[in-house]
């Protein structure tokens, strides 16, 4: 796909807008923000829907915020314990371009890294580790993925600029939802299958099949009252995160059934203040080109890509 919007345009054409946006979310305006009028959200509907999961997500205004969240990744093979491999951290850019009255564009640029179980010490570049079903060693590969250009309106997300995995229903917008001791909560499930960038014919060992297939469940969650209050475009939000993939093609597994299980959870920011001190440190030694302005990078990459990159094509 070649559709693409500039964020120049973007922030040109809603540079106040903008502004205003990060000064009504930013933590030192909530208290004020907070005592402004709410309007409910008929969360049923599709318009409803969209701008309480936006509130949650990104903002619904031209804005950056940053999400921080990390966890473990197991492996599950049939038969056998499920058994950790190695915990991960990563930190995500979220840019939102509001580009119409129900449109915008959310673009993530993310960063990860991995470090030994149990909170661990960081990996060092190209440090080994054990992969506790083959006993092998493996070199686990910090990756960056992005920019992936979310569009969101009144309809299903659409993925552009990039490869579009996401199913393609037809359907309006709409996210399951629950609102408990006044929070609301919202949850997006994906479910993946698509060509894989490391097919098994030339990579039997890293690849894990011919298509990627992933189960993907992120909850949000946030203040309804936040999500509520006009003045807020862009809620203080808890997240967390669960999901079965292949194998990474680092962990060299190749044809062996199973899966990983993804487990993470953290938090939106809104600056990188807010950050623990020691991720962002490391982040500028292993990932700086995450910290790169305007934009981190412009081509998408992932860690399918920097994995044949690293290891040269076959």
């Amino acid at each position: 796909m070649t559709q693409r919007i500039s964020r120049r345009a973007a922030v040109t054409g809603a540079g106040l807008a903008a502004f205003a946006a990060a000064a009504a979310t930013a933590p030192s305006a909530l208290a004020e923000s907070r005592t402004a009028r709410r309007v409910p959200l008929d969360l049923t509907t599709p318009v409803g829907n969209v701008t309480a999961y936006l509130k949650l997500r990104a903002s619904v205004e031209t804005q950056d915020v940053y999400f921080w969240f990390g966890g473990r990744l197991d492996l599950a093979v049939p038969g056998e314990p499920v058994r950790p491999i190695i915990d991960v951290a990563s930190l995500i850019l979220r840019r939102t371009e509001r580009v119409g009255d129900l449109a915008w564009n959310v673009i993530d640029w993310e960063a990860s890294m991995y470090r030994h179980l149990d909170g661990g010490a960081w990996l060092e570049p190209d440090e080994e580790i054990i992969n506790p079903h083959t006993g092998r060693k493996v070199r686990p590969l910090n990756y960056r993925e992005g920019p992936v250009r979310f569009r969101f309106t009144d309809q299903e997300p659409r993925i552009l600029g990039s490869r579009d995995v996401m199913p393609q229903t037809g359907k309006p917008f709409g996210y399951p939802w629950k609102v408990v001791a006044g929070d609301l909560y919202m949850v997006k499930s994906s479910y993946i299958r698509a060509p894989n960038w490391l097919q098994p014919v030339d990579w039997p060992l890293e690849s894990s099949g011919k298509d990627i297939v992933v189960a993907a469940h992120s909850s949000l969650k946030a203040k309804l009252a936040d999500v509520e209050n006009p003045r807020i475009a862009s809620a203080p939000t808890d997240f967390a995160y669960t999901a079965t993939s292949g194998w990474l093609p680092w962990m060299q597994m190749g044809a062996t059934p199973g899966f990983v299980v993804w487990a993470e959870s953290g938090k939106k920011l809104f600056s990188l203040d807010e950050a623990p001190a020691d991720h962002v440190e490391r982040l500028r030694q292993v990932h700086p080109s995450w910290f790169g302005r305007p934009e981190p990078w412009s081509e998408f990459t992932n860690m399918y890509l920097q994995y044949k990159e690293k290891h040269g094509a076959r």
